[in-house]
């Protein structure tokens, strides 16, 4: 997937709402944009993203009584 910037967008804030949260999704968008961070933490407008499709984490969803 693709996503262009709009001034002053986060990086973070787009994984956030791209990935739902996933805490691996910031490593995987900036490995898939070399060079992205030398703009900060404010991106320019216009900037063309590659969001890469990345595994869902599956939450453990046992309720353990006991450690």
């Amino acid at each position: 997937m693709k996503y262009r910037t709009q001034q002053n967008d986060m990086l973070d804030a787009i994984c956030h709402k791209y990935y739902q949260g996933n805490i691996a999704a910031l490593d995987a968008v900036l490995a898939a944009n070399p060079g992205i961070a030398k703009h900060g933490a404010l991106l320019p407008a216009g900037l063309t993203l590659k969001l890469p499709e990345i595994a869902t984490e599956q939450k453990d969803q046992r309720i353990t009584l006991w450690d």
